[in-house]
């Protein structure tokens, strides 16, 4: 079974918010309802796709001895869902829209794109992993760079972390944040034990968190 489908659109203080835990009755899943825990998986990941998170900062710190200072937005977004089987792919992004002076020279508006493409294995383990967090985007928002945020001083964003003991998930990164280079470039790939995917709002991952959860149960059989 193959779907996909076409949305628009690491991090520390991490917060857990409590969701159900997962349950499973050994029930088999019947095909049609396979076919629908799928629907329902892609539906949910298309009508996210339409939000994404965001925050507005300002940074204020020294690098080689001058003065740096910024003000700009970090934006997060799921981007992209393929399945086949019990098979992700999940595409995201993270928008970091700048623009201040170093030293006494002045940087126009900037945007740096982190582009993130993971490969993994829906079981029903991951699944009962899956935790709605709030955390700081520490690559774009160091803790040394002292950002403060409009919203919320901590600078926090809603990530939909997945973990996963064996680093069974397959990452790969692409980024343009790179010195006097015109385009994107190949900055990770490689097995992880986790990673974090962008989300609206808590509410809003903890609806996706249950369909992958019920897609995990049904795609087993």
């Amino acid at each position: 079974m193959k779907r996909r489908g076409h949305l628009f659109s690491i991090v520390v203080f991490v917060f857990v918010m409590p969701l159900r835990a997962f349950a499973q009755d050994g029930t088999h899943a019947e095909p049609s309802a396979a076919a629908t825990a799928l629907d329902e998986l892609i539906h949910a990941f298309e009508n996210e796709s339409k939000l994404g998170t965001h925050v507005l900062y300002t940074q204020s710190y020294k690098v080689h001895h001058r003065r740096v200072e910024f003000k700009g937005s970090i934006f997060g977004q799921i981007q992209d869902i393929e399945a086949d089987g019990c098979e992700l792919k999940i595409k995201s992004t993270v928008i970091d829209r700048y623009s201040g002076t170093v030293g006494e020279g002045p940087v126009g508006q900037t945007q740096s794109e982190y582009k993130s493409l993971l490969r993994l294995k829906l079981t029903m383990k991951l699944a009962a992993a899956l935790e709605v967090v709030a955390a700081r985007p520490v690559r774009q928002l160091s803790v040394d760079s002292h950002a403060l945020c409009s919203e919320n001083a901590r600078c926090f964003l809603t990530w939909i972390r997945l973990k996963s003991d064996s680093r069974s998930i397959h990452l790969t990164e692409f980024t343009n944040d790179i010195a006097d280079y015109d385009g994107y470039v190949k900055d990770f790939e490689g097995q992880v034990a986790q990673f974090w995917l962008p989300v609206s709002t808590r509410e809003a991952g903890a609806e996706l968190i249950a369909k992958m959860r019920a897609y995990a149960q049904s795609c087993a059989w």
